[in-house]
């Protein structure tokens, strides 16, 4: 078990430490977009599967800037003594990245400068265009240019370090987007979305046996999920997304159950099971819901997951007012028409509680929240 730095991107910084969480457990926030933790053997697999993390380092240090800070010539000494001591064989580059507000004074090129000649002066070879070894500098500065709440509060500036872990691989999801799919409805949930609801659906230790959306609409999170290896059952009530998702499934070669039946009835289709994960993205005013009140048809969904398993986890996005995304505290907000306050007790009372609430900024007008729901009991 070895201690990394993971980088995340830019566009959700609360949802990308929550997403770390729910892959590797435990962690220590170094900057809102940094977090350092333990990884298991295994993990760095399950790692590159992630929506939104940017880098993976083996980490070697990291440390603040303040008026008191060490001098900068003492930083790039400790950094070039601590790459020597734990770099493998062969030739190295550094690489630094800047990230969040900074002084233009800071320059990235000089951590390059002072610590690539420290480094080689220890008789390592610099090759910066297929180094053996990559050396990396995260310059960090605030986040306030974030347009999304966010509980870590973080002024100032940090730096960390460490080497590019090359077993791990950045996922790409270029060339499945949804409107490069066969079939193809304005609805279509984004691949990173997709994958980012199934990784929230994860719990450290336990292991995702099964993924079950009631609406699958053309199949984003069907594919998602079997290109994870993760049996999934999916179902829609409208046909024609059905036969979409075949075709979507079928154009990458996956494979899956989609089957026609009522969100409401997916215990009489799937029956118990164990290891389940319930992954969805709720159609709003689709020709999927038997009933206009969608309110009645997400509560009935979540009692049929608690009979399929109990000990499951949802994940899923909801709709919300605007004003989600003006205080952290979420009792007022409007989620599908209700007082968020009063779902969590209906909630509640069928047997799940609100792991995470977290709101999404559309655009100008439109607010979605991602909702991570885990057994009560």
């Amino acid at each position: 078990m070895g201690s990394f730095a993971l980088l995340g991107m830019g566009w959700h910084s609360w949802l990308f430490r929550e997403e770390m969480r729910a892959i590797v457990g435990d962690l220590d926030i170094l900057h809102p977009r940094i977090v350092a933790c333990k990884i298991k053997e295994g993990a760095l697999e399950r790692l590159s599967g992630c929506a939104l993390l940017d880098e993976v380092l083996v980490l070697g240090g990291h440390c603040e800037l303040d008026d008191s800070s060490k001098g900068f010539d003492e930083l790039f000494t400790e950094i070039g003594d601590w790459a020597v001591n734990s770099m493998g064989e062969g030739s190295f580059a550094i690489r630094t990245r800047k990230i969040g507000e900074l002084p233009r004074s800071l320059s990235s090129r000089a951590f390059e400068r002072s610590v690539g000649k420290h480094i080689s002066s220890q008789g390592r070879d610099v090759n910066l265009e297929d180094p053996e070894n990559e050396v990396v500098v995260i310059i960090a500065g605030s986040n306030d240019i974030d347009s999304h709440p966010e509980p870590y509060s973080f002024s100032g500036i940090t730096i960390t370090w460490g080497i590019k872990e090359v077993d791990w691989e950045k996922e790409d999801f270029s060339g499945r987007s949804p409107t490069e799919r066969p079939y193809f409805k304005p609805v279509s949930l984004d691949p990173r979305q997709a994958r980012l609801l199934i990784s929230l659906s994860n719990i450290p230790g336990r292991e995702t046996k099964t993924i079950i959306d009631p609406f699958c609409g053309t199949g984003g999170i069907a594919i998602e999920g079997s290109l994870q290896d993760i049996e999934v059952l999916a179902s829609d009530l409208d046909s024609r997304m059905v036969e979409g998702s075949i075709s979507n499934l079928k154009w990458l070669d996956r494979k899956c159950s989609v089957e026609k039946c009522d969100a409401s009835e997916i215990f009489g289709l799937w029956g118990k099971r164990d290891g389940c994960s319930f992954v969805f993205d709720p159609p709003y005013g689709r020709s999927s819901w038997k009933s206009d009140d969608s309110v009645e048809i997400f509560l009935n969904v979540l009692g049929e997951a608690r009979k399929i398993d109990p000990t499951g986890v949802v994940s899923t996005m909801l709709p919300a007012g605007p004003e989600a995304l003006a205080s952290l505290t979420h009792e007022d907000t409007v989620v599908m028409g209700r007082s968020w306050s009063d779902l969590v007790v209906e909630i509640e009372s069928i047997g799940w509680r609100v792991h995470l609430f977290c709101p999404v900024r559309v655009h100008r007008s439109l607010v979605r929240v991602i909702a991570v729901f885990h057994p009560s009991d």
